[in-house]
């Protein structure tokens, strides 16, 4: 068996502003810190053998905690970073011009095929992660392991560590305070912790943002 918990970044200031972040870089938040070590105090207890984060800083920033507190280093993994938004990064959500929510929108229609300008989209994404997802299958076998990524890319680890198809992929929700923990064995199983609950399953998006 293979357990793999899967943690979303804390949030950051531009969470807090609501703007487009991709391979942009901001701070953690007070509210992020915080976070960071609630997943501290989540897995200060299990047997993790390594921890994979982003390069950027709001992943690593908030491994760093329980990387610390277990005397493992973390493992920064280019291929982690954030899908790439281009012309969108920096730009608050819900006030794009005209122009900015014909992108998005069509983004959000298409995201495996159609790319922003500058950006990457969900296939470009997928075809990074692969090489990852097929290593820590292979050397991680028996153990349990964390990864600290982003929004969509962790939507797609988990999609691809459980051969979820793309529509429900799609549906794959994280907030930041979200942990998912993927079992692989005879079958796989997921569960999810929010609130201070576990429960088995994904969270779903419960809408998509149309501008």
């Amino acid at each position: 068996m293979i357990r793999i918990f899967i943690a979303r970044h804390g949030e950051t200031t531009w969470n807090a502003e609501g703007r487009i972040q991709g391979w942009s870089d901001p701070e953690l938040s007070p509210l992020g810190h915080s976070q960071s070590l609630a997943l501290l105090d989540h897995l200060k207890d299990r047997p993790i053998k390594a921890i994979y984060s982003s390069p950027l800083k709001r992943s690593y920033l908030t491994a760093q905690p329980i990387a610390d507190y277990l005397g493992t280093p973390i493992r920064r993994q280019p291929e982690l970073k954030e899908i790439g938004f281009g012309i969108l990064e920096g730009k608050p959500l819900f006030q794009f011009d005209e122009g900015l929510k014909q992108e998005w929108n069509r983004f959000r229609d298409d995201r495996f095929s159609y790319r922003i300008p500058g950006a990457e989209n969900y296939a470009d994404v997928a075809h990074r992660l692969k090489p990852f997802v097929e290593r820590v299958l292979t050397e991680h076998e028996g153990e349990e392991i964390l990864i600290v990524g982003h929004r969509v890319v962790n939507r797609l680890l988990i999609g691809m560590f459980m051969g979820l198809p793309p529509e429900k992929t799609l549906k794959i929700e994280q907030t930041n305070d979200c942990l998912y923990l993927i079992e692989r064995n005879e079958k796989i199983r997921v569960f999810h912790y929010l609130d201070g609950e576990v429960k088995e399953g994904l969270l779903l998006v419960a809408k998509e943002v149309s501008l």
